[in-house]
């Protein structure tokens, strides 16, 4: 192939040398970036470590006032002699309570045994009536679409206005 002869023409040359130009815009924005964003990395990372040391100075300015404070705090010996004492009295007070209120006690749990035998009475009562309602209801949901079919023929006499149904809206 010959160079010499080869026909290149103005507008190839012209794009090809717009692109070159475009890549080389292109790298030195991406260049510039680069550096700004290096910048402000560098200075957020020293802000940050200002920060860190601050925080740091501050607990350990906090910890050696709390250790000063401790330092001065006077320790006592324990004497369980009271709580012992006071333990005793509780055991004899819960020992007459016991004496006295157990029997009773024992009334309130059979009363509540009672109770809980006609609860369980009561609720078995309220799931037939609920299933009784919802067996009226039904009813009362089909007597509704007899009405206004006997409506719609002409069968009720007029004026009549009574409606079934409808009571779940």
């Amino acid at each position: 192939m010959d160079l010499k002869n080869m026909k290149v023409s103005i507008g190839i040359v012209g794009v090809i040398v717009a692109q070159a130009f475009g890549i080389i815009w292109y790298v030195a924005q991406l260049d510039s970036t680069v550096k700004t964003l290096d910048s402000s990395v560098t200075t957020m990372q020293a802000q940050a470590t200002t920060v860190d040391v601050a925080v740091l100075k501050t607990d350990l300015d906090n910890l050696k006032t709390q250790l000063i404070a401790l330092s001065l705090v006077e320790v006592e010996n324990f004497d369980p002699t009271d709580i012992l004492n006071a333990i005793t009295e509780l055991e004899t007070k819960v020992t007459w309570m016991m004496d006295d209120w157990g029997p009773k006690m024992n009334r309130v749990g059979d009363d509540l045994d009672d109770f809980d035998d006609r609860l369980s009475d009561i609720e078995t009562v309220q799931a037939v009536i609920d299933n009784e309602m919802r067996t009226i209801m039904t009813d009362h949901g089909g007597f509704a679409d007899v009405l206004a079919e006997l409506q719609k023929s002409g069968v009720l006499p007029t004026g009549e206005k009574r409606q079934y149904g409808s009571y779940g809206d």
